[in-house]
C-alpha cells in the first residue's frame, strides 16, 4: 500500500494490523463515505424532486426503505449514521458486513477508531439538521448540511482524505498517523 494512503487510513482510526493484513482495506474504507454520500444524495433528490415518489415509488422505496419525504428520511438516516459515532462500526459497515460482503465474497470491514466515530457523529448530526430543515421548510437548513455531507463524504470515498479525521486531529491535538494510537502532537518530553 502506498504510504500516503496508509497514513490517511491511520488518520481515520484504522490500526496498522488491519491495514497490513487486509489487502482490500483501501476499497473497504471507501464503502462507508460513499454509502453516506449516496443515501444523502437520495434524500436531497427527494427534496428537489418530490414528484419522483409519485412517478416511481418502487425506486424510491428501494433507496429509502419506506415511502417517506426528505425530512423524515434525513432524521432516520441521521439517527442511523449517528450509531457509527457511538460504536466502532457505522450502520453502513454493518450492512456491508452482514449482507454485501457475502454477495461479493469479500473481507469484513474492520472496526474503526475515534476519528471515524467522530466523522459518523458529525454526519449523523448534519443529516438530522437537514431533516429538521425539510420538516420546518427552512431551505438553507434542509439543503446546506446535507450537501456539505454529500460533498465531504464523496471526497473521503474517492480520495481517502477525510475532513472529519483532520478536524478530529486539529481539535484534540492528535497525531493519528502513529499506528492509530492517537498520541498528542509534538509531545516534547524527553
Amino acid at each position: 500500500m502506498v504510504d500516503k494512503y496508509r497514513k490517511l487510513l491511520l488518520m481515520q482510526g484504522f490500526c496498522s494490523r488491519d491495514i497490513d493484513n487486509n489487502p482490500m482495506i483501501g476499497r473497504l474504507a471507501r464503502w462507508t463515505p460513499l454509502s453516506c454520500a449516496t443515501f444523502g444524495a437520495a434524500g436531497v433528490s427527494l427534496g428537489f424532486f418530490p414528484f419522483l415518489s409519485i412517478i416511481c415509488p418502487c425506486t424510491i422505496s428501494v433507496i429509502t426503505g419506506f415511502w417517506i419525504k426528505s425530512g423524515w428520511f434525513f432524521i432516520i438516516l441521521g439517527l442511523l449514521t449517528l450509531t457509527g459515532g457511538l460504536t466502532n462500526r457505522s450502520i453502513y459497515d454493518r450492512f456491508y458486513n452482514l449482507i454485501v460482503r457475502h454477495l461479493f465474497r469479500t473481507s469484513v470491514i474492520p472496526r474503526h477508531g475515534a476519528p471515524r466515530r467522530f466523522g459518523c457523529a458529525i454526519g449523523g448530526i448534519m443529516f438530522i439538521l437537514s431533516g429538521i430543515g425539510f420538516l420546518t421548510n427552512i431551505r438553507w437548513l434542509a439543503f446546506g448540511p446535507a450537501i456539505f455531507m454529500i460533498v465531504f463524504a464523496t471526497i473521503a470515498g474517492l480520495s481517502q482524505w477525510c475532513f472529519a479525521s483532520n478536524l478530529y486531529a486539529l481539535l484534540f491535538k492528535k497525531d493519528l498517523t502513529l499506528d492509530g494510537n492517537q498520541l498528542p502532537i509534538k509531545n516534547n518530553y524527553p
